[in-house]
């Protein structure tokens, strides 16, 4: 019996040494039906998703090489250039592959796939499943880089084709991202038009954000439907006297401003009102209150009377030192160019204001007064030098 036991331990230990055996150390195959099934790797996605444009991705690959910044990459890039010029991307030709762009985690490749349906998109627009995918996407975004082209992406969809326009107002009114927001409001009224007329000027009047609130105000500019002109303008005289400076101040821009149907003529003596008691007060903040001034003054269908008053009121808002230096440069800008004293104007402000943009813009708009003059004086002088050095003795 020993023996028996002697030689079965010295077969195993045979076995086990030419690595026949089931030691997990072993470097010979496991036994058949011992080994678990691989796992199977997730389908790719974002710029590597199967499906995309082997073409395009090719030319979006060169683009991650560009310069980064906190706005995206550099527009003047050579192969960002390429790539958005490109007749691959036109007219919406490849928007299925920037939309799976989108759900890259590489936040540039999601910016850049933003930025080409921003610029080139088009089927996008009309199409529920991509459409549907996109808002997927900015539901969750977070880079503010890309929320700032993404947004303006989710506004160009069509709510009636798409069925997605309940979900799109939540992002437009309490998105995480400010710039989503921004960005959403500021084209979402343009695509859809009179169907969100009421619903972007609730958020211009009664959002807590006033950089918001800014947005979908200015989002009337090009978003108002031609039946809706007199409203959009009686709603910006309104906003002129908003309690947030950037709000009232490009209220004021946009009523003197806006072109279409002759602009907002109604609004125009009103406007002015406001201005010059803000500039008496000495509460003008906002360049933008100069300019439309600037502006107002252009308008081929303001009177002769009212371009008057606005020079008037230019005057008011640079003679009170408690306007913002920036706000009364701008206001000294336009009596430079229009008011008859502008020569005496600005050299007063040169020698006698105590802000100092003041006094730096006044001696801006001086040297550039004089700068014909002293140029047609080099050309008398060279052409005269040429014509004695063209003398015959």
């Amino acid at each position: 019996m020993k023996l028996v036991r002697t030689r079965a331990m010295a077969a195993i230990a045979l076995l086990a040494g030419l690595g026949l055996g089931c030691s997990k150390g072993s470097s010979g195959p496991d036994p058949a039906g011992s080994a678990a099934p691989a796992e199977a790797k997730p389908s790719a996605k974002g710029i590597e998703a199967a499906g995309n444009d082997a073409a395009v991705v090719e030319l979006a690959k060169k683009v991650l090489g560009c310069k980064w910044g906190s706005y995206g990459f550099d527009s003047m890039c050579p192969e960002m250039k390429s790539l958005i010029e490109s007749e691959l991307i036109r007219e919406g030709k490849a928007d299925a592959t920037f939309v799976s762009f989108l759900e890259d985690p590489n936040e540039q490749v999601r910016w850049l796939g933003s930025r080409a349906l921003s610029q080139r998109g088009k089927v996008f627009r009309n199409d529920k499943a991509l459409a549907e995918r996109i808002v997927v996407v900015a539901e969750g975004e977070t880079s503010k880089t890309v929320a700032q082209e993404l947004g303006g992406v989710v506004g160009g969809i069509k709510h009636a084709d798409t069925g997605l326009g309940e979900r799109i107002k939540v992002m437009a009114k309490g998105h995480a991202v400010q710039q989503m927001r921004t960005s959403l409001l500021a084209r979402m009224l343009f695509s859809n038009g009179e169907t969100l007329y009421e619903f972007v000027k609730d958020i211009a009047t009664n959002d807590k954000d006033a950089v918001v609130r800014k947005a979908a105000m200015s989002a009337f500019w090009t978003g108002t439907p031609p039946s809706r002109a007199a409203d959009s303008c009686k709603m910006w005289l309104g906003f002129v006297d908003d309690a947030a400076d950037d709000v009232s101040g490009e209220a004021a821009y946009l009523t003197a401003f806006y072109p279409q149907g002759g602009g907002c003529k109604a609004e125009w003596d009103p406007l002015l009102d406001k201005i010059e008691k803000r500039a008496k007060e000495g509460t003008i903040k906002s360049t933008q209150m100069a300019s439309a001034l600037f502006y107002l003054h252009r308008q081929t269908g303001a009177s002769d009377a009212q371009k008057k008053r606005a020079l008037a009121v230019a005057r008011a808002i640079l003679k009170n030192e408690a306007n913002t230096g920036m706000a009364r440069g701008r206001a000294l800008e336009l009596l430079a160019e229009k008011d008859p004293d502008g020569k005496a104007l600005l050299e007063d402000r040169l020698n006698n204001d105590k802000d100092v943009f003041v006094k730096r813009r006044a001696k801006d708009l001086v040297d550039k007064a004089s700068k014909p003059a002293d140029d047609k004086a080099k050309a008398a002088e060279a052409d005269k030098a040429k014509a004695s050095a063209t003398k015959k003795p």
